[in-house]
Order: C-alpha cells, then sequence, then structure tokens
C-alpha cells in the first residue's frame, strides 16, 4: 500500500486530539482520585501515546464509520472491496470490452489499487482521491501494468493513468498509456464486496 492525498485531512487532527487529552485528563484524575501519583515518564507522553493508539484505530477502522460520513466529519469515500467491470480500449480495433476485476484495499492514509484481466495485472502506484464534489468523489491514479505469460506479444510492461468517478456504487472513467503503449480507453466498474 501506498500513501495518497485526500482533502481535508486536517480536521482529522482535531477529531483525534480531543479524545486524546480527555483521556490524558481521565487518568490524571482517577490516579488522583486513588491516590497514585505516577512518575512523569508515564504521564508526560500519554498524550502522545493515546494519540498514536487512536489514530491507528482512526486509520485502520473508525474513518469508516458511516455515522461520520452522515454528519460529514468524513467525507473521504469507502472504496475498499472487490469491483467487476469491463474496460474499453483503443488498442483493440473491433471495440470491444474485455471484462476485469480490481480490488481496491483502502485505509485512511493509505490505498492500494489492483486490477486484473485476461492478459495483464496493474497495480497503483500513486493516487489521490478528490471529494470536492460529495456526489461524484474522484479517484485518480498512476499505475504499473505487467503483461501475464501467454500475452500477446505487442504487450509490454507499462506505466498509465486512471481517473474514475464515484457514483451511487459504480466507478467509471477513463485511462491513458505512457508513449510506449499509447493507448486509451474507458473504465466501468460495480462494487461486488
Amino acid at each position: 500500500m501506498h500513501s495518497y492525498e485526500i482533502e481535508g485531512r486536517k480536521g482529522v487532527f482535531i477529531i483525534l486530539a480531543t479524545p486524546s487529552f480527555l483521556l490524558v485528563w481521565l487518568v490524571d484524575f482517577t490516579s488522583k482520585a486513588v491516590g497514585i501519583d505516577p512518575p512523569w515518564w508515564i504521564t508526560t507522553p500519554s498524550f502522545a501515546g493515546f494519540y498514536s493508539v487512536l489514530h491507528m484505530l482512526f486509520d485502520r477502522y473508525i474513518w469508516r464509520s458511516k455515522i461520520l460520513h452522515r454528519v460529514g466529519l468524513i467525507k473521504v469515500p469507502n472504496l475498499n472491496g472487490k469491483w467487476k467491470g469491463a474496460i474499453r480500449s483503443s488498442y483493440s480495433h473491433n471495440g470491444s470490452e474485455r471484462p476485469v476485476s480490481v480490488v481496491i484495499t483502502q485505509r485512511w492514509s493509505k490505498i492500494l489499487i489492483r486490477l486484473d484481466s485476461a492478459d495483464s495485472h496493474s497495480y497503483s502506484e500513486s493516487a489521490t482521491l478528490r471529494s470536492a464534489d460529495p456526489d461524484a468523489p474522484e479517484l485518480a491514479y498512476l499505475y504499473l501494468n505487467e503483461p501475464k505469460t501467454g500475452a500477446v506479444d505487442s504487450m509490454a510492461m507499462h506505466r498509465g493513468t486512471a481517473i474514475m468517478r464515484l457514483r451511487e456504487s459504480a466507478l467509471a472513467g477513463n485511462y491513458y498509456t505512457d508513449r510506449g503503449r499509447r493507448e486509451i480507453g474507458t473504465i466501468r466498474l460495480t462494487r461486488r464486496e
């Protein structure tokens, strides 16, 4: 998995700092109430410790909460899961579609997009998720495509870019490849899991 850009990450610090401060206060209050005076090396770094644990939980699980999305605290769409669809390529002269499957593994801070077709597989190297339009967030990523054994001789390893918009449970958009391949096309995906 690799990092990706997201609009609106700054508010997460406040979301996580507030309960971290409250937990530090609660530990301090509780320890004084029961007559324990913990040493400075426990109380001083406790904010960083609570923040780190909360950040890890937020990064992996909490950000996916539908409640946080509904109230508008989190605007990043959850793209995790298996997707099925098709690509239509300019490289194919008859204009036929080829089936593809995509697995998106996403955390708050990292993402990986893996595409598999009959001839090749690809994976993302960098990505950005723009959520300025809440009705159609945009996923853009750079990928490296590697042909499978037995693919046509004209197919070689290449890089490309895909830009898709999310509408309901479908991703659709365009892709293009680098100079060596010189291919453009469309991609359409529907979430399966």
